[in-house]
């Protein structure tokens, strides 16, 4: 008879799993890095890890899912602070003028924009990041633009989803340029924060 396994001892083994995997692929990239490098790093064996996971893909999903689940809640109980729509606003864009910005967090952006590359040619991915996409990024971002709206803040004319598109592809974009050394990370966001809102406000 197998030996019972506690919830809490499963939770402890994934998620060190998750951490060892998030370290390789980190230092050697999404594609390159294999089950075995999680097995070296984690000590885990391959075995032990395909009782969790059935592929490396499953494995960064579940670590998007749990970080961006993580994220979107302690962004929704810090929105619900702010008293209008024009400070929610202002809330988005300094949460990334005061991130700051070094090799750990721009690796982690690396590793996921190659995921994103890599699911390109895969389906059911790209649905998934698609749902994930629009379940925790645009649909957040629509609800302050059409609370502004609805307050005479924001002009009534603007597409919600259209300028929640363009805050996050400008967010994504900025952020991806820190890989390179000296960008003026904080400079050129400030410049988007300053158009953005004025596009937006009466």
């Amino acid at each position: 008879m197998p030996p019972i396994v506690s919830d809490s001892y499963k939770e402890k083994r994934k998620k060190e799993i998750l951490e060892s995997a998030m370290a390789c692929f980190a230092k050697k990239g999404f594609q390159p890095s294999t089950i075995d490098d999680i097995v070296e790093h984690s000590g885990i064996s391959k075995g032990a890890i395909y009782n969790y996971f059935k592929s490396k893909d499953e494995i960064y999903l579940e670590l998007m899912k749990t970080s961006t689940e993580e994220s979107y809640e302690e962004l929704k109980e810090r929105l619900a602070t702010y008293p209008n729509a024009v400070d929610k606003m202002n809330f988005m864009f300094d949460l990334y003028l005061n991130n700051e910005v070094n090799q750990e967090s721009t690796g982690r952006l690396v590793v996921h924009d190659e995921f994103k590359l890599h699911a390109f040619r895969n389906q059911e991915l790209i649905e998934k990041l698609n749902v994930r996409r629009h379940e925790y990024f645009i649909k957040m971002f629509c609800s302050i633009i059409e609370e502004g709206q609805k307050a005479g803040e924001f002009k009534t004319e603007l597409n919600p989803e259209i300028f929640a598109d363009m805050f996050w592809s400008m967010i994504d974009g900025i952020m991806l340029q820190t890989i390179y050394p000296g960008f003026p990370y904080k400079q050129v966001l400030n410049e988007f924060k300053q158009m953005f809102l004025e596009r937006i406000t009466l």
